[in-house]
């Protein structure tokens, strides 16, 4: 269990499926960030800004952890995320009310556009005050759960990320090439950027035909190639826990299990 769920998860196993973490009472309380999130092109400057930062305090040994406890804390005020898998993905959305497309900021970020992130809450409403000529549309649960079905089967993993612990704004979608969070988690060293999942994967070695396609899904270096048995290998100590392995397995080898069963409860 990580460290949000064992403060908000509340009744629930884990704090993304706490309803009160979609609350408009919760949202309207953190209004003052989820407007500075919701404008992209001021949100764009401070991540830049923030990351650069800290990525400049590294270079100095003496005050390198403190850079690292300050970047966490501001994730944590700010916008961080957590990965999770296509079916938690879909639970999540029947407790959002209103999942609206918006674009990609990571992609935005590198000159590309692409909408595949899924916000909600009072996002969508600030998105459009502070954006008001950009694209966005309000979609059904239903078209929503086939977007992020697509998206999977695309190979883009799944984040769920907060404005301000514990309140849910979006299911963003997204690649290791753009993804911000990505880049702050395993370049600036920053956990909260991208906690990993609540769950790991395990390869049945009898099943497993060798095909090599859950290599070149994962994008978070956990799955290789045993040679000497011609079959995948999961480090669970890398594992995220996204679960496109498994959605991409056309023999069903691959199965998804909660990170607290394993060795990997260690490896946040």
């Amino acid at each position: 269990m990580c460290e949000i769920c064992k403060k908000h998860a509340g009744q629930k196993s884990t704090w993304y499926f706490n309803p009160k973490n979609y609350s408009k009472e919760m949202g309207e309380a953190r209004k003052e960030i989820l407007e500075k999130i919701a404008d992209e092109i001021e949100f764009e400057k401070s991540i830049i800004t923030d990351f650069g930062t800290i990525e400049s305090l590294k270079t100095v040994p003496v005050v390198k952890k403190i850079a690292q406890n300050l970047g966490e804390r501001v994730l944590k005020e700010t916008q961080g995320g957590q990965v999770i898998p296509l079916e938690d993905a879909i639970k999540v959305l029947k407790l959002c009310e209103n999942p609206t497309i918006l674009p990609c900021l990571c992609r935005q970020m590198a000159g590309e556009e692409k909408y595949c992130c899924l916000n909600f809450g009072l996002i969508p409403e600030l998105y459009k005050k502070a954006n008001p000529d950009e694209y966005m549309e309000e979609v059904s649960l239903t078209t929503a759960e086939r977007l992020l079905r697509d998206w999977d089967k695309e190979g883009l993993y799944h984040v769920i990320l907060w404005g301000r612990v514990p309140y849910v704004t979006c299911i963003c979608n997204c690649t290791a090439s753009y993804c911000v969070a990505y880049k702050g988690r395993y370049e600036s060293g920053l956990q909260h950027a991208l906690i990993k999942g609540e769950y790991v994967v395990r390869v049945n070695q009898e099943k497993c035909r060798g095909c090599k396609t859950c290599l070149t899904r994962c994008q978070f270096g956990a799955v290789s190639f045993n040679v000497d048995h011609g079959k995948a290998f999961v480090d669970i100590r890398k594992c995220t826990g996204c679960g496109l392995c498994m959605s991409g397995c056309s023999n069903n080898a691959i199965q998804i299990i909660e990170r607290q069963l394993t060795p990997a409860k260690a490896f946040w």
